[in-house]
């Protein structure tokens, strides 16, 4: 039997087969395609996979986003931040996963989909749906993120979890930053803490006497991510080699790190200088990049602001050669020089939010 679906003006014959009506579009993962009238239509792809353990809080992170999103009236907007390999993907994707649990689809943004026909079209699926940019600051400049402002308000009556994912987070509208109307949760995904290098290295480190050494090498870094620890992991147990042998040969270079902050102490001969009496209390740059330059000013006796006795400023330097040790946590970095004297840079957590809302 032969069945006509009018679409405006036109109509298109199909039959009982290929006749396939929902009143709920399937749980599953979309993208938007459109066909040779313009029109915006939804094609389903691959759903995700996630093998293995997953490691740190990414179900923690999973559960409450989820929660939270069923619980509100409202849709719910959140970004995911930082670099590729940083474990912000995973999450997103257990979030898609979780959400076809109960039904609920995804539709994945993979270009820069805007104005009206978007609009609408998202608006008319009136079940709850989850939304999926990835790598928004990408996809949309900085005019085109205006545009979807009005998306991100939820002025309209359906309810979406929006999800965005982006590397940099200084490169999204500055309108959506402190908005929990459009984004409610924003989580910094900012470098592996070292429980997680630890837990991770028990479970796939074939010689585990070599997990010190791997904690050295991510102190190296300034945001040291889940594929540098994977591959490194890998190629230690194929090879049979330390970490740092493995750094000499992998895409993983401390000198491609960014600039960190640090707060300087020092130490000559043995005693350390006065806060008072440095010339700067905090450095910023790469310990084995740059060489550093300590100025502070020298007494013979105990410094205090009421002291009458004279002395003259000095300064000690530090090159990259000059680094003795990295604590295993990798916030201090000990380096020595040829007189003897000692400086230990500390690194300066940045202020942010975490997931919990605390200041960190």
């Amino acid at each position: 039997m032969s069945h006509f679906i009018r679409n405006g003006n036109s109509w298109r014959i199909a039959d009982d087969a290929s006749l396939d009506i929902h009143s709920q579009l399937p749980a599953g993962n979309y993208v938007i395609v459109q066909d040779m009238h313009g029109n915006l239509l939804l094609q389903q792809v691959d759903t995700f996979e996630l093998k293995g353990k997953r490691y740190g809080d990414t179900d923690r992170n999973r559960d409450r986003i989820f929660n939270t999103f069923t619980d509100r009236s409202s849709s719910t907007g959140v970004m995911l931040t930082g670099e590729k390999g940083s474990g912000k993907t995973m999450l997103a994707k257990s979030l898609a996963i979780r959400c076809a649990e109960d039904g609920i689809p995804c539709i994945l943004i993979n270009q820069d989909w805007r104005g009206e026909a978007f609009n609408s079209l998202l608006q008319d699926i009136s079940q709850p749906c989850m939304i999926l940019f990835d790598e928004f600051e990408k996809v949309y400049d900085s005019d085109e993120q205006e545009e979807m402002l009005t998306l991100l308000d939820g002025v309209f009556p359906s309810k979406k979890l929006f999800v965005l994912t982006c590397n940099d987070k200084w490169r999204v509208n500055q309108h959506m930053r402190n908005r929990q109307g459009r984004i409610f949760y924003m989580l910094d995904f900012t470098g592996l803490d070292e429980d997680f290098v630890v837990e991770y290295c028990h479970d796939n480190l074939k010689n585990l006497a070599n997990i010190d050494g791997v904690l050295t090498v991510a102190g190296l870094f300034e945001e040291f991510n889940f594929d540098m620890l994977k591959a490194l992991v890998e190629d230690m147990n194929r090879f049979k080699e330390t970490p740092q042998e493995c750094l000499e040969m992998l895409n993983a270079k401390p000198e491609f790190s960014n600039d960190s902050k640090f707060k300087i102490s020092l130490f000559v001969d043995e005693k350390e200088v006065e806060e008072a009496n440095m010339e700067d209390k905090e450095w910023i740059g790469n310990p084995l990049q740059k060489g550093i330059h300590v100025g502070y000013y020298a007494k013979s006796g105990k410094v205090d602001e009421d002291s009458d006795e004279e002395g003259h400023w000095d300064s000690e330097v530090f090159a990259p050669a000059d680094l003795k040790h990295i604590d295993s946590k990798g916030s201090k970095f000990i380096m020595v020089n040829g007189s003897g004297a000692r400086v230990v840079l500390s690194r300066v957590a940045e202020k942010g939010y975490h997931y919990d809302f605390g200041a960190f």
